[in-house]
């Protein structure tokens, strides 16, 4: 997921991007409104602050169809209804009130998507929406079999799943374990780590994951 950052306040912004690389998105920051509006790009979430050094954002959005470039999320401490209401009828999809704690920006992007991401270990995320794991901001694209593989494990991280269970739930039936072992060492190279998914013999296979 591509994310625009557009915040002149240089610690913020950088505290808003870091947050959010950690979380596995990608992110475009801006430091001024500028170099924002010469960019072609499309994101999937615009975060803006309305007074910036060099231009008004929503000024920007009556001027602009910015909306056709991504979600909007307004953040700033002119905060009063008429600045709310501008921003709410100009298409923003949400606004969040200076001061705020970083980690609000990121409750806010998961419920405007909806999004259910799982972070599986350092630079590691499964988007359960979009069935991609996310490694390093890059999006891996999983099969139907591999994504009910990942998710299975993921609901039994605390135990060995068996042949038998993981079979039952992906094929239904009874299958070979070397088409089991076959569909883990798949999964295995997609997540770049052998020791994430941890074996057994006769006993079966785990996540190996706090």
């Amino acid at each position: 997921m591509k994310i625009a950052v557009i915040e002149d306040e240089t610690f913020l912004n950088d505290a808003i991007s870091t947050l959010l690389e950690m979380e596995g998105y990608k992110i475009y920051s801006f430091y001024n409104l500028k170099d924002f509006l010469k960019d072609d790009n499309t994101y999937n979430v615009i975060i803006a602050d309305i007074a910036l050094g060099d231009g008004n954002f929503l000024e920007e959005m009556k001027k602009r169809n910015l909306i056709d470039k991504g979600k909007i999320i307004i953040i700033s401490s002119h905060s009063d209804i008429k600045n709310i209401k501008t921003a709410y009828n100009l298409g923003a999809d949400d606004f969040i009130k200076k001061p705020f704690e970083p980690e609000e920006i990121l409750i806010r992007i998961k419920k405007l998507y909806n999004l259910n991401r799982i972070k599986i270990d350092s630079g590691i995320f499964y988007d359960k929406n979009t069935k991609e794991l996310i490694i390093n901001n890059e999006n891996i694209e999983l099969t139907h079999k591999e994504s009910m593989l990942l998710e299975v494990l993921l609901k039994n991280k605390h135990r060995f799943l068996s042949t038998a269970e993981i079979a039952l739930h992906i094929w239904n039936e009874y299958v070979p374990d070397n088409t089991i072992a076959a569909l883990v060492k798949r999964l295995r190279k997609k997540l770049g780590k052998k020791d994430l998914i941890i074996s057994k013999r006769e006993i079966g296979y785990k996540l190996n994951i706090t």
